[in-house]
Protein backbone atom coordinates (compact mmCIF):
# COMPACT_ATOMS: atom_id res chain seq x y z
CA UNK A 1 0.00 0.00 0.00
CA UNK A 2 2.87 2.34 0.80
CA UNK A 3 4.45 1.67 -2.58
CA UNK A 4 1.22 2.56 -4.38
CA UNK A 5 1.05 5.87 -2.48
CA UNK A 6 4.68 6.67 -3.37
CA UNK A 7 4.05 5.95 -7.04
CA UNK A 8 0.96 8.15 -7.02
CA UNK A 9 2.94 10.96 -5.38
CA UNK A 10 5.87 10.54 -7.79
CA UNK A 11 3.55 10.44 -10.79
CA UNK A 12 1.83 13.61 -9.60
CA UNK A 13 5.14 15.42 -9.07
CA UNK A 14 6.45 14.25 -12.45
CA UNK A 15 3.27 15.44 -14.20
CA UNK A 16 3.52 18.80 -12.45
CA UNK A 17 7.19 19.20 -13.45
CA UNK A 18 6.45 18.32 -17.06
CA UNK A 19 3.56 20.78 -17.15
CA UNK A 20 5.69 23.56 -15.69
CA UNK A 21 8.64 22.80 -17.96
CA UNK A 22 6.64 22.97 -21.18
CA UNK A 23 6.66 26.34 -22.86
CA UNK A 24 3.36 27.61 -24.16
CA UNK A 25 3.31 27.53 -27.93
CA UNK A 26 2.04 30.67 -29.64
CA UNK A 27 -1.25 30.28 -31.44
CA UNK A 28 -0.84 30.52 -35.16
CA UNK A 29 -2.81 33.52 -36.39
CA UNK A 30 -3.46 34.21 -40.03
CA UNK A 31 -4.40 37.49 -41.72
CA UNK A 32 -7.76 35.94 -42.58
CA UNK A 33 -8.49 35.01 -38.96
CA UNK A 34 -7.58 38.47 -37.70
CA UNK A 35 -9.58 40.07 -40.50
CA UNK A 36 -12.62 38.03 -39.47
CA UNK A 37 -12.27 39.25 -35.87
CA UNK A 38 -12.07 42.84 -37.12
CA UNK A 39 -15.14 42.29 -39.28
CA UNK A 40 -17.11 40.97 -36.32
CA UNK A 41 -16.17 43.99 -34.22
CA UNK A 42 -17.15 46.33 -37.07
CA UNK A 43 -20.48 44.50 -37.41
CA UNK A 44 -21.06 45.02 -33.69
CA UNK A 45 -20.39 48.75 -34.08
CA UNK A 46 -22.81 48.90 -37.03
CA UNK A 47 -25.45 47.01 -35.02
CA UNK A 48 -25.14 49.41 -32.09
CA UNK A 49 -25.52 52.34 -34.48
CA UNK A 50 -28.58 50.80 -36.16
CA UNK A 51 -30.25 49.97 -32.84
CA UNK A 52 -31.82 53.44 -32.65
CA UNK A 53 -34.37 54.80 -35.11
CA UNK A 54 -33.49 58.07 -36.78
CA UNK A 55 -36.26 60.68 -36.70
CA UNK A 56 -34.27 63.88 -36.24
CA UNK A 57 -30.75 64.21 -37.69
CA UNK A 58 -29.93 66.79 -35.00
CA UNK A 59 -29.94 63.91 -32.49
CA UNK A 60 -27.15 62.12 -34.36
CA UNK A 61 -23.37 62.47 -34.56
CA UNK A 62 -20.69 60.68 -36.54
CA UNK A 63 -17.16 59.55 -35.88
CA UNK A 64 -14.26 58.16 -37.86
CA UNK A 65 -13.86 54.39 -37.63
CA UNK A 66 -10.86 52.28 -38.57
CA UNK A 67 -7.63 53.39 -40.17
CA UNK A 68 -6.31 52.95 -43.69
CA UNK A 69 -2.78 51.54 -44.01
CA UNK A 70 -1.55 54.91 -45.32
CA UNK A 71 -3.29 56.74 -42.46
CA UNK A 72 -6.61 58.48 -42.20
CA UNK A 73 -10.00 57.01 -41.39
CA UNK A 74 -11.23 53.89 -43.17
CA UNK A 75 -14.80 55.10 -42.80
CA UNK A 76 -17.34 56.93 -40.69
CA UNK A 77 -20.24 55.72 -38.60
CA UNK A 78 -23.29 57.57 -37.33
CA UNK A 79 -24.42 57.19 -33.73
CA UNK A 80 -27.38 58.39 -31.67
CA UNK A 81 -26.33 61.19 -29.31
CA UNK A 82 -28.46 59.81 -26.44
CA UNK A 83 -26.98 56.29 -26.50
CA UNK A 84 -24.13 55.27 -24.18
CA UNK A 85 -21.70 57.27 -26.30
CA UNK A 86 -18.69 56.61 -24.04
CA UNK A 87 -19.06 52.85 -24.49
CA UNK A 88 -19.77 53.18 -28.21
CA UNK A 89 -16.81 55.48 -28.88
CA UNK A 90 -14.57 53.21 -26.81
CA UNK A 91 -15.56 50.26 -29.01
CA UNK A 92 -14.80 52.38 -32.10
CA UNK A 93 -11.39 53.30 -30.63
CA UNK A 94 -10.64 49.63 -29.93
CA UNK A 95 -11.59 48.72 -33.49
CA UNK A 96 -9.45 51.51 -34.92
CA UNK A 97 -6.43 50.50 -32.83
CA UNK A 98 -6.83 46.84 -33.80
CA UNK A 99 -7.09 47.76 -37.47
CA UNK A 100 -3.97 49.93 -37.15
CA UNK A 101 -2.11 46.99 -35.57
CA UNK A 102 -3.44 44.61 -38.24
CA UNK A 103 -2.27 46.93 -41.02
CA UNK A 104 1.21 47.16 -39.51
CA UNK A 105 1.50 43.45 -38.72
CA UNK A 106 0.41 42.23 -42.13
CA UNK A 107 1.86 45.11 -44.20
CA UNK A 108 -1.47 45.86 -45.84
CA UNK A 109 -1.86 48.41 -48.61
CA UNK A 110 -4.70 50.65 -49.74
CA UNK A 111 -5.48 53.41 -52.22
CA UNK A 112 -4.12 56.09 -49.81
CA UNK A 113 -6.93 58.46 -50.78
CA UNK A 114 -8.19 60.60 -47.91
CA UNK A 115 -11.78 59.93 -46.90
CA UNK A 116 -13.35 63.28 -46.08
CA UNK A 117 -15.79 63.52 -43.17
CA UNK A 118 -19.46 63.54 -44.10
CA UNK A 119 -21.14 66.91 -44.59
CA UNK A 120 -24.27 65.96 -42.70
CA UNK A 121 -26.59 63.23 -41.49
CA UNK A 122 -30.09 62.63 -42.83
CA UNK A 123 -32.82 60.28 -41.70
CA UNK A 124 -34.14 57.91 -44.38
CA UNK A 125 -36.71 55.26 -43.57
CA UNK A 126 -35.79 55.49 -39.89
CA UNK A 127 -32.05 55.02 -40.52
CA UNK A 128 -29.26 57.56 -40.10
CA UNK A 129 -27.45 58.07 -43.40
CA UNK A 130 -24.18 59.93 -43.85
CA UNK A 131 -24.15 62.43 -46.71
CA UNK A 132 -21.19 63.97 -48.54
CA UNK A 133 -21.92 67.24 -50.34
CA UNK A 134 -18.38 67.29 -51.69
CA UNK A 135 -16.32 64.39 -53.10
CA UNK A 136 -15.81 61.68 -50.51
CA UNK A 137 -12.28 60.78 -51.55
CA UNK A 138 -9.47 63.22 -52.23
CA UNK A 139 -5.82 62.80 -53.05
Amino acid sequence: MRTKGKWTLLTGIFTLLVALACEKQPIMVTPEAESLLLERLHDEIDSLSAAYPCHDPAEWRFTAVGEKPCGGPAGYVAYYAEMDTASFLNKVAIYTERQRAYNAKWNTVSDCLFLSPPSRIVCEDGEAKLVWDTPKLTE
